[in-house]
């Protein structure tokens, strides 16, 4: 499934995310980082010349891997198009309907009714681009949460013993690795799903539309006559 979603993901990068918007998301990580890092060295010098606890090498290592990983953040917030990878509602689809191709979705899914043909397939060129954009966000937080992790861990061991309190952070920023990591993963998967349910779906054979409700020749609206009529 994975395998799938990632084939999927490379195939369709290049249109809801083309060179042109690549190129600017990564001028703008560069130029983010670059403005970090000159923040970095100013404050580890400052740090440096008051206390003299981190070594002048480890400072610079953290200087350089928390810039880079701010970078990829500042990359990520970069805007793209429509946000999310949530499956949204088809309108003019009932709410069972909607039900039904939600559990098409979960895990160990149920085959694709006949019924449910139409439902599966509209709209999902349009979800499949969310999806693509979402997975592409997530591998610059993910990157940016990794660089900044490992700075604080460089200025953990680096530190002196009396200043442990600092290897409080990287516990915090973990969970946030596991967040922003979990989120490119659910949208890798769900795109290997969706390239299930296409196939499936179209091979299904056409649904003819329910027969109308009374007389093929009676009038529409309202049964009820009017006074004189």
């Amino acid at each position: 499934m994975f395998r799938l979603g990632w084939q999927v993901y490379r195939r369709r990068l290049p249109d809801p995310v083309d060179r042109r918007v690549h190129r600017r998301v990564v001028r703008v990580g560069i130029v983010v980082a670059l403005v970090a890092l000159v923040g970095l060295l100013v404050l580890a010098a400052v740090v440096e010349r008051s206390s003299g606890d981190v070594p002048v090498a480890a400072g610079i290592v953290v200087a350089v891997s928390g810039a880079a990983g701010i970078g990829c953040v500042g990359a990520a917030l970069t805007p793209i198009g429509p946000r999310g990878w949530t499956i949204p509602p088809v309108p003019g689809i009932g709410w069972r309907t909607q039900e039904a191709v939600a559990r098409y979705y979960r895990h160990s899914p149920p085959p694709v009714a006949p019924e449910h043909r139409d439902a599966v397939l509209q709209g999902m060129p349009e979800t499949r681009d969310l999806l693509v954009r979402s997975t592409y966000r997530s591998l610059f937080l993910t990157g940016g949460w990794i660089g900044i992790v490992l700075g604080t861990l460089v200025l953990d061991v680096a530190s002196p013993g009396d200043s442990a309190r600092v290897i409080l952070f990287p516990g915090v920023w973990l969970v946030s690795i596991m967040v922003t990591t979990g989120t490119g993963i659910i949208g890798i998967r769900t795109l290997g799903r969706q390239e299930q349910l296409s196939v499936e779906a179209e091979a299904l054979p056409l649904v003819p539309p329910a027969p109308r409700r009374g007389r093929p020749d009676g009038p529409n609206g309202s049964k009820l006559a009017l006074p004189g009529e």
